[in-house]
Order: structure tokens, then C-alpha cells, then sequence
């Protein structure tokens, strides 16, 4: 009977001691929370699912794939792959943001254009009226044929480098269009308005039958010069 009894409360005790002596367990390990999935704070701490922090100099640079072939060399120099605005950190950080910086210069160069051509029209009429009868407007018109030339060169160069320097364009086509015979002329009254500052003061230096030769020469450059400028404006609007 006492054995019986030592047994059953042996028994009873055992469940009691074997809780006690059993290791108590580690806390669950804390969980975090990526793109709305519970990961453990083990996963979390892989660099595979951090997220990339771009550091304070990093710069968005348009893919290659994402720049138009056949770009013009001077557009490949400023706005290639390696172009000088990008190395200056001059370029807006995506291809969007170029297309609308893009945009805004040729916007700008069309009314500079319009500008442009009012005052080449005038200077050339004025130089036409001061050599065909110096007598009559010579002393007149020089005061003002003269600094509008400057400010023709001025107005002229400005709208002319805000087509030179915009960003590229979508696209770029082979063969014949408006728009490359709008440069072709370019080039015509480019060189033109480049030579007429220095014509101009080569003639006022010049005497005699030397003057006639140097009037001529300013004269007939004006003239190509204003030409090709009003075809190229013309030009653009080609169907093709």
C-alpha cells in the first residue's frame, strides 16, 4: 500500500520537475514589414532586400538606347553619352527633362528668329539707301545703320545658339527634309553675318576706287546674307 502510494505521487510530481528542467524558450525573433509581406528581421538585414540609396552626387544619365542615331556632331559633343554637359553636370537628370529644355530653346529661337529678321530687313535697306544716294542719307542714316548692326549681330548669335546648343532631338532622319534644308541655309547666312562686321570696317577705312570695291563686297554679302536667311525661314514651312 505505501508503494502504491509512493508511485502515485511520484507520479503526479514528474510532469512538474520535467517542466522545470526543460530550457526556456528563445523569444520569437521581431519581424518587419517589406513592400506589405512579413519578413523576419534576419531577412531584413540582407543587403539583397535593401532598398538602393542613391548617394548625395549621384546624377540620372539618359541610357544609351534612349539617345537618337545620326545626331549632328555638335550635338554628339555636347549632349553624347560623354558629352560636355553631361561631364559638366549641366544636363537636366532625365531624357524627358532634356525634351522639354529642348523644346523651350527652339520655342525661343523661332521668336528670336522673327526679331533677327526685322532688323537684318532694316539694316540692309539702310545700307541700300546709303549707297545709292550717300548725298541724301548718308550723314542721316549712318548714326543708326551702325549700332543697329550690332545689335542685329547680337540678336542674330543669340537665336542662333539657342538652336546650336539645345538638347537633341527624338529622332533624326536620313535624306532630304525642311528641316536639314533649313540648316543648309543656315550655314549660308552663318557665314554672312560673320563676314559683314569685318566688311564693314574694312569700308569705312577705304578710299577712292578702293571704297567702290569694299562697298560692293559689303553690299552683295548683306544681300546673300538676307536671302538665305528668309528662305530658311520659309522653309520650315515645307510639307516634307
Amino acid at each position: 500500500m505505501r508503494v502504491l502510494l509512493f508511485l502515485i505521487v511520484c507520479g503526479s510530481l514528474a510532469p512538474a520537475w520535467a517542466v522545470a528542467q526543460a530550457p526556456a524558450p528563445s523569444p520569437p525573433e521581431p519581424t518587419a514589414r517589406l513592400v506589405g509581406l512579413p519578413v523576419t528581421a534576419a531577412w531584413a538585414r540582407s543587403p539583397a532586400l535593401r532598398p538602393p540609396v542613391a548617394g548625395p552626387t549621384a546624377r540620372a544619365v539618359p541610357d544609351a538606347d534612349s539617345l537618337p542615331d545620326g545626331m549632328p556632331l555638335r550635338t554628339r559633343l555636347l549632349w553624347g553619352r560623354r558629352g560636355l554637359m553631361r561631364t559638366l553636370g549641366l544636363a537636366p537628370s532625365t531624357r524627358r527633362g532634356e525634351l522639354r529644355l529642348r523644346r523651350a530653346m527652339l520655342q525661343w529661337h523661332q521668336r528670336m528668329g522673327l526679331l533677327t529678321f526685322g532688323a537684318l530687313t532694316t539694316q540692309v535697306v539702310l545700307g541700300e539707301l546709303m549707297a545709292r544716294n550717300p548725298a541724301r542719307y548718308y550723314n542721316d542714316l549712318r548714326p543708326i545703320h551702325r549700332p543697329l548692326g550690332y545689335a542685329t549681330f547680337g540678336a542674330y548669335m543669340t537665336t542662333a545658339s539657342l538652336s546650336l546648343f539645345a538638347p537633341p532631338g527624338r529622332v533624326y532622319r536620313s535624306g532630304f527634309s525642311s528641316v536639314r534644308l533649313h540648316r543648309w541655309l543656315a550655314v549660308v547666312h552663318f557665314a554672312g553675318m560673320a563676314l559683314q562686321p569685318w566688311l564693314g570696317v574694312r569700308l569705312s577705312e577705304a578710299t577712292g576706287a578702293t571704297y567702290d570695291r569694299r562697298l560692293a563686297q559689303h553690299r552683295w554679302a548683306g544681300r546673300i546674307t538676307l536671302a538665305a536667311y528668309t528662305t530658311a525661314i520659309l522653309s520650315i514651312f515645307l510639307p516634307y
